[in-house]
């Protein structure tokens, strides 16, 4: 579950449809943000996905329709609220087992998606961090297609998010430091 090469997952970002066009359906935005051509909304929202990987797309920026989508947490008519919290979880225990690690799942904070043989979602949710009891970001990229299949391309802390992350509690740090020591 390394986060080395995962971009191959991400997608161009790709204009659909813009105001005024047919079939044009007008997604939630903040019309006092959304004040852009849809050539600016397209060069912009090009700088998010890839400023962010995808993860940090301001959609009440924008007017126009594109391939990447915000997951709405509290739709409460869907599934997709506790399939985010599951696959954010499932991503976190299985990035525990591999480095060892004892991060506890809080809260997914947001979500975005796009299509890629399934979906591919970018979820960014907080975890505890045993060592000093605080709240982390931590980032999960998940392929899922219910019923179908679930890969968890990779788990990690928020890049650049600016706090250290340990993973493990402040007493077990101490005995493995000491035990070195003598050693």
């Amino acid at each position: 579950m390394s986060d080395s090469g995962w971009n191959q997952w991400l997608e161009d970002p790709c204009l659909f449809w813009r105001p005024g066009d047919y079939n044009y359906q007008t997604p939630k935005h903040d019309p006092k943000k959304a004040i852009y051509t849809p050539e600016q909304e397209q060069e912009r929202f090009k700088e998010e996905v890839e400023n962010s990987e995808g993860f940090d797309i301001d959609f009440d920026s924008f007017r126009c329709v594109f391939n990447y989508h915000r997951a709405y947490l509290d739709a409460w008519m869907s599934q997709t609220p506790l399939e985010i919290y599951s696959l954010s979880k499932e991503a976190l225990d299985g990035r525990n087992a591999t480095y060892k690690t004892d991060f506890e799942f809080v809260s997914v904070v947001k979500a975005n998606f796009h299509y890629s043989a399934g979906f591919m979602f970018l979820i960014t949710f907080e975890v505890r961090d045993p060592y000093d009891g605080l709240i982390k970001l931590f980032q999960a990229g998940v392929r899922h297609l219910k019923h179908t299949f679930t890969e968890h391309v990779f788990c990690r802390p928020k890049p650049n998010a600016g706090v250290e992350y340990y993973g493990t509690a402040k007493t077990d740090l101490e005995k493995d430091t000491k035990k070195q020591r003598l050693e």
